[in-house]
């Protein structure tokens, strides 16, 4: 090998040395160096895709939120106040409300006797025998008040009655109604 070298010309020594520095480095790109850019990019795209997912985040928590808050307003609609409530305290918080109400519309409220309705596929009727004394426009009034203030309740059954047969013109009634009232089962306490 010395020979070679002793009786090579510079030129092909040069080139030789060339060619070995060459091979090393494309040696260090392939192994050492293409590896690491490759993972490289492979890490930048998954912290893309993670930045991506943190502000579609920020996105989703505002959508959830709109979300709950339409679902409040559903129960509250479907239930008004005594969504939660247990089946005692929503009986005393309709016959409060009843009465209110009946004040405010200058109805006069005689009573009120809440019972156990039937079972409707999920949900359990509570219902509550209503009789009242008002009458035909305040009665309207009170019909529409309390919608607002129960939310969904339905007027099961109903009996009007003149109260006063010599009025002609706006008399005062008896009425029985039936207010019922559904509640989901599994929500239901005896």
């Amino acid at each position: 090998m010395q020979d070679f070298f002793e009786n090579a010309q510079p030129r092909v020594v040069a080139m030789m040395l060339i060619g070995i520095v060459l091979l090393v480095a494309l040696v260090e790109v392939t192994y050492l160096l293409w590896p690491q850019l490759k993972t490289y990019r492979e890490l930048s795209s998954s912290h893309q895709v993670l930045q991506q997912a943190v502000s579609n985040n920020e996105s989703l928590n505002k959508q959830l939120q709109k979300i709950d808050s339409e679902v409040k307003d559903l129960s509250h609609q479907l239930h008004g106040d005594m969504a939660q409530l247990p089946v005692k305290q929503m009986e005393s918080f309709v016959i409060g409300r009843l009465q209110k109400v009946s004040w405010a519309t200058d109805v006069e409220l005689m009573s009120v006797q809440p019972g156990r309705g039937r079972q409707v596929q999920n949900f359990r009727e509570r219902l509550f025998e209503v009789k009242l004394n008002a009458r035909y426009h305040d009665f309207f009034e009170w019909l529409q008040i309390v919608n607002q203030e129960l939310g969904y309740i339905v007027v099961k059954k109903f009996e009007i009655n003149p109260d006063d047969r010599d009025a002609i013109k706006n008399p005062k009634l008896e009425l029985s109604l039936t207010l019922v009232s559904y509640r989901m089962e599994q929500n239901y306490d005896s």
